[in-house]
């Protein structure tokens, strides 16, 4: 659905309307015909779905004053809408979004909603692999003690692809430390197969707390060495 903003007439427009998708960059507005991906529904998506459809439902089993306790802190979870402007969520939508981020963290999910906090950043640092020595390191200086690192990785992309967001798929969780490393090499292999030197390849990395508060997701392109 296509989001508008009005001014004296209109002063912007993003999302879908029928066959096309509105929205703007560095250059300015722009209209692109919308292509729908594929959906090859496998088992991960699959099972990834049923989780989240079950966060869902389950709003509707909690109390009354379980469900209050996230109706009357959405504004501490206020986030910026599409067009720069501060948006609350509803008690059902911040229910859900901090359980996904929990779940996919493999934490507790919660049913009274927790004070928002400062979410530390991994702040990555530099990915390498070195197939000679099976490891393939993911390092950050950030403090991310107390919370969970979620590791994101790519397939092997054709040199020059640099627009990673919509290939990265979760591969690892691990228990966060003041600066460290992770090692994801037998993860990654087993969900993308061998390495080779030179292969493009990008990490992404994200801090989610307790509470299912994530930092912002943080790319980096890794060296593969033989």
């Amino acid at each position: 659905m296509a989001k508008i903003k009005f001014s004296a007439l209109m002063s912007d427009m993003r999302g879908k309307l029928n066959g096309s998708v509105l929205s703007k960059n560095r250059g300015g507005s722009y209209i692109r015909n919308k292509v729908t991906p594929s959906n090859p529904q496998t088992t991960a998506q699959m099972s990834v779905r049923g989780i989240f459809a079950g966060i869902a439902s389950a709003w509707s089993t909690l109390t009354e004053s379980q469900r209050l306790s996230f109706n009357n802190k959405v504004s501490q979870y206020a986030s910026t809408d599409i067009f720069g402007d501060i948006r609350n969520p509803s008690g059902k939508a911040l229910f859900q979004k901090l359980n996904q981020n929990l779940s996919i963290s493999l934490q507790a999910t919660l049913t009274s909603c927790p004070d928002s906090v400062a979410v530390p950043f991994a702040n990555v640092a530099g990915a390498t692999a070195d197939i000679s020595a099976t490891e393939f390191g993911v390092d950050y200086d950030g403090d991310a003690t107390g919370s969970k690192i979620v590791i994101w990785a790519t397939a092997p992309l054709s040199q020059g692809t640099t627009f990673v967001k919509n290939k990265l798929r979760q591969i690892q969780v691990a228990n966060g430390n003041n600066a460290g490393s992770v090692d994801i090499y037998d993860a990654y292999v087993e969900k993308f197969g061998a390495l080779t030197p030179g292969a493009n390849v990008y990490i992404g990395m994200r801090t989610i707390n307790e509470n299912g508060q994530a930092s912002p997701l943080e790319t980096i392109k890794a060296t593969i060495v033989a």
